[in-house]
């Protein structure tokens, strides 16, 4: 049975906490940075959406939000949503997972939240929560979540033009399309802390902190290895990937760029984060498409 890249147990700031911002080089002010107790706001929080998010600062500036989420009802996956502050103070958020209370006023700790950008085509479920919270924040998606969502204003469609847009977060964050995967994904790129942030290009099952707070993974699917196939050298993985590289060629193409950029940690919005050594499990699925 294959093994999913490991993950370190999920990490909570501290009150009092001294964070420094990776690009400036500053304090970050606890409104700014939230030297929240992650935790306790979580246990504070009475809404029943908040009973099972994990909310965790994976590198200073990056927080990321993950929940319980079962495919079809049934294939625990997991889901999260990925929060980065940019030098400027301002947020921008890689929408996977509920807005809820409790993820408001981390995200109020964060910063102003400026940019809201969808994972692909199908993780749009809660990305209108988002737009209703941030009605001033820019909006970046691709084609296929555009035509689902005609009434958004989107500032940019990635296909039609988004992709030679400025936003204001080049100078750390650049987006990648990938238009060959069956899905029409957004890949992006944190500069400062070597990370890649992905929704369907790459699975790292089982979701272990995905469903640490709902009681760990459920038991039939635990019996069977927890979806450990569908880790980046998992047997299902390998099969999936050559379905989902629907366009070849354009995959191909595509992704080269994301290859030749630095980062070594991987931020999936499904299964375990890999904090490093990404770049080998990257290449496990997508290496045959690599030039």
């Amino acid at each position: 049975m294959s093994a999913p890249v490991s993950a370190p147990a999920p990490s909570h700031a501290t009150s009092g906490q001294t964070v420094v911002n990776p690009i400036s080089g500053h304090d970050l002010t606890a409104k700014q940075t939230a030297a929240h107790n992650y935790d306790e706001i979580l246990k504070r929080s009475t809404n029943k959406d908040d009973k099972h998010v994990v909310v965790r600062e994976v590198v200073p500036g990056i927080v990321t939000f993950s929940i319980p989420f079962a495919r079809a009802g049934a294939v625990p996956i997991g889901g999260r949503s990925t929060a980065i502050r940019h030098g400027s103070g301002n947020v921008l958020i890689y929408v996977s997972s509920p807005h809820t209370p409790a993820t408001a006023e981390i995200l109020e700790g964060l910063g102003e939240v400026k940019w809201l950008v969808t994972p692909d085509g199908e993780h749009g479920i809660s990305f209108e929560q988002y737009i209703q919270a941030y009605p001033n924040a820019m909006t970046i998606g691709v084609p296929r979540l555009k035509a689902k969502m005609p009434k958004v204003k989107w500032t940019g469609i990635f296909g039609e033009g988004g992709e030679t847009q400025q936003y204001g977060f080049e100078d750390e964050m650049s987006i990648h399309r990938v238009s060959g995967h069956v899905n029409d994904e957004l890949v992006l790129h944190h500069a400062p802390s070597g990370t890649l942030i992905q929704a369907d290009m790459l699975f790292n099952l089982p979701p272990t902190e995905q469903y640490s707070r709902a009681g760990g993974i459920p038991g039939l699917m635990k019996m069977m290895g927890g979806g450990s196939t569908m880790s980046p050298d998992g047997w299902v993985h390998q099969k999936m990937a050559f379905g989902m590289a629907k366009d070849k060629d354009a995959f191909k193409k595509e992704i080269a760029p994301i290859n030749a950029l630095k980062w070594d940690r991987i931020i999936p919005c499904h299964g375990d984060v890999i904090e490093t050594g990404g770049k080998v499990a990257w290449d496990k699925v997508w290496g045959k498409y690599s030039a």
